[in-house]
């Protein structure tokens, strides 16, 4: 038998300790006496199925059986981790809104006024079922979520059938969730993400983007059958993540839902608002806004798995929804493009060769030309650093979450930036990453740094790269993960020009002046669409 346990577990959104709270989904999340509970378990205990009376009964003469196992592993669990503590870190608020209403805006009200749990009593998450203490412990055999079978003494679990998962009609107000940051009211949750200048730290919020559209994900393609064969959902790309007034610190909303689907493909919008205390039921203004592409996999055969299909309500839904079809053909052609598959175009062509006459003068020992101080190479602004992938940062996969390997590229990208301007840089946006390979627990992850463009002058905006590599010490071999672009500005003067010397070196800046160009574009769109430009 399985022993029952029917209460829903809502994750710690950013938090790194494993526990986690079971919640009473028909009370407010975090209310009176419940906010501050410390009812917590490591492992996953299944809920049961429905049994005949027989089985009933034999079940019933094992529970002394069950129990006499079961309590002194939950006591040692329970003491590791209220050793361990946990803070809460955030309300996640997940609600489709009132039947009636046909607008995200009133579903997005209808969350924030009650406080309220998923109403089909699921919390969806990319946080790890089970701790990794338990995972040690299954690997070397001890009976940590042990099944007890009628004569009282351990068994082998059964092996779980799964079903056909069926494919629903959703509509973008279905998978709608956004997560309460009460920074202004929440000490212990300020102290997590505060930085050294007073501020929020940019990496954290990039760590909560991923968990976010990962809970959106699983929320869309959820069948509401628990015997559905399992997907497996991670992220594809981060296509743009634009900062578009100061990050300070209040109150902040983080919401999201689904804009477009493909074949096992779905586009995630998310954006970031402050909350006024006086209103907060109502949106105000918007610091930040994200897409995001996830993809669903088979969990069982790794094949692509097809997503539930999108019902479009309005013209408004229609444009998001073709928005995210523009989304998809641009990046097939900038894919395509790509200076790693085509040549330079004319044009750039022209700007690599005038590169070249400017820094031949420099570097030529029988030259007498000096090399003008607010000219840097770009060589000599490399900034490297090497990460233990540890089981603390895993994804409910048991690979290394997204968000984390983000939040380690953005910090390694200010702390350069900050180098290169010898002043604290201000973010700016993160520009379309791919997320080629997965980083397995225990690797080695090298990060390597550099200015990649900057025009200097009286612009005071720049680019950063930071390529990911996955070292497996075991195997000798080193693999590319993930390549990131990052966008800082000086905000007090313009900045020294980068100048690359090598063939290799001209590719990496004619790669960030197309990025610098294009994201541009793309903010002025975002800022227009929301009422920030005119």
């Amino acid at each position: 038998m399985y022993i029952a346990n029917n209460r829903t577990t809502l994750y710690r959104l950013s938090s790194r300790a494993f526990s986690k709270r079971f919640i009473n989904t028909k009370k407010p999340l975090f209310s009176g006496a419940n906010r501050h509970a410390r009812d917590l378990e490591v492992g996953q205990i299944p809920s049961p199925t429905a049994a005949s009376t027989s089985a009933s009964a034999s079940a019933s003469t094992s529970t002394a059986a069950s129990n006499a196992l079961k309590d002194p592993l939950e006591k040692a669990r329970n003491d590791l981790l209220n050793k361990l503590g946990s803070n809460s870190s955030g309300t996640v608020v997940a609600s489709a809104g009132p039947s009636s209403s046909s607008s995200i805006t009133a579903a997005a009200q209808a969350a924030a006024a009650n406080n309220s749990a998923l109403p089909h009593g699921k919390v969806f998450t990319v946080r790890p079922i089970t701790s990794w203490i338990d995972k040690l412990a299954n690997q070397h055999g001890a009976p940590t979520g042990t099944h007890i079978n009628p004569t009282g003494s351990p068994a082998e679990p059964p092996k779980k059938k799964y079903q056909k998962r069926d494919l629903l009609l959703r509509t973008m107000q279905d998978s709608y969730t956004e997560i309460i940051l009460p920074f202004k009211t929440d000490k212990a949750l300020l102290e997590e993400y505060i930085n050294v200048g007073g501020t929020l730290r940019h990496g954290k919020i990039m760590e909560d983007l991923d968990a976010l559209a990962g809970a959106i994900s699983y929320k869309h393609t959820d069948d509401g059958k628990p015997d559905s064969s399992p997907l497996t959902i991670v992220t594809a790309s981060v296509d743009r993540i634009d900062l578009l007034k100061p990050l300070g610190v209040c109150d902040l909303r983080l919401s999201g839902h689904v804009t477009y689907v493909g074949y096992s493909s779905m586009e995630i919008y998310m954006k970031m608002e402050e909350i006024n205390k006086d209103k907060p039921g109502q949106h105000g203004d918007t610091i930040l806004v994200a897409r995001f592409t996830m993809v669903a996999r088979d969990a069982l055969t790794g094949k692509a798995a097809q997503v539930n299909p999108l019902l479009l309500r309005d013209d408004n839904e229609k444009k998001l929804f073709q928005m995210g079809e523009d989304h998809k053909t641009k990046k097939r052609v900038a894919t395509d493009s790509a200076l790693t598959k085509l040549p330079p175009t004319q044009e750039e062509r022209f700007l690599i060769h005038d590169l070249y006459l400017e820094y031949s003068k420099y570097d030529d020992p029988q030259n007498k030309t000096n090399k003008p101080d607010d000219v840097e190479w770009m060589a000599d602004t490399k900034m490297s650093a090497v990460h233990i992938m540890q089981p603390q940062d895993r994804n409910i996969h048991d690979k290394i979450f997204g968000g984390y390997l983000m939040r380690l590229a953005y910090e390694l990208a200010f702390c350069n930036a900050s180098s290169f301007i010898a002043s604290r840089p201000t973010f700016l946006a993160l520009d379309e990453i791919s997320f080629r390979k997965p980083v397995p627990i225990g690797t080695f992850l090298a990060l390597d740094s550099q200015i990649v463009y900057a025009e200097g002058g009286d612009h005071h905006s720049f680019q950063v790269m930071v390529k990911a590599d996955v070292l497996d010490v075991k195997k000798g071999t080193r693999e590319t993960t993930n390549t990131f672009w990052f966008t800082f500005t000086d905000p007090v003067k313009g900045t020294n020009r980068i100048m690359p010397k090598t063939y290799a070196e001209s590719m990496l800046y004619l790669e960030g002046k197309r990025r610098r160009m294009l994201g541009s574009h793309l903010a002025g769109i975002n800022r227009k669409s929301l009422g920030l430009q005119k």
